[in-house]
């Protein structure tokens, strides 16, 4: 799916897009994008050899956590969540299947770049105006719109 595809995401008005390529410093693009540090949905593409979106990669959201049903904001507002940690992957020269260990974002896509995905990637985000817009129910829409038109579909990563 392409993200023109997710429609109900043109309604937010704050959005914009980081491009990553071999030699991109990924925390700089990031400062360079000049996020607002509020809540939003993320969707991360692979790029094909003629620089265009080619596969759906990871989406996912930021901001706001669900807390025995009431969502509260939390510290993890969009530009710090696009550079949080995650895991290791299986792959990358510091996995180990015995010990969970993780890694800056900073860090992950320039390898997934250099070894993977050597056209690059391609991160378009949304900011979502809280408490009106949830990134929770933006999030749920596009897993549920990615269910319904491609049911085998799995974040990548």
């Amino acid at each position: 799916m392409k993200n023109v595809d997710f429609k109900f995401l043109e309604q937010l008005k704050k959005r914009g897009e980081i491009l990553l390529y071999p030699n991109s410093d990924y925390a700089l693009e990031i400062y360079k994008a000049n996020i607002p540090y509020r809540p939003g949905v993320y969707l991360i593409y692979v790029l094909n050899e003629k620089g265009e979106d080619d596969k759906l990669l990871y989406y996912g959201k930021a901001g706001v956590t669900e807390n025995k049903g009431n969502p509260i904001l939390n510290f993890h507002q969009l530009p710090k969540r696009l550079v949080a940690t995650t895991n290791i992957p299986q792959g990358h020269p510091d996995y180990n299947p015995n010990k969970r260990k993780d890694i800056t974002r900073a860090k992950l896509w320039p390898w997934f770049v250099k070894t993977k995905f050597i056209y690059g990637i391609k991160i378009y985000w949304y900011i979502t105006e809280w408490p009106k817009e949830n990134p929770n129910e933006y999030e749920k829409r596009i897993k549920s719109q990615l269910k319904e038109k491609h049911p085998k579909w799995k974040k990548s990563l």
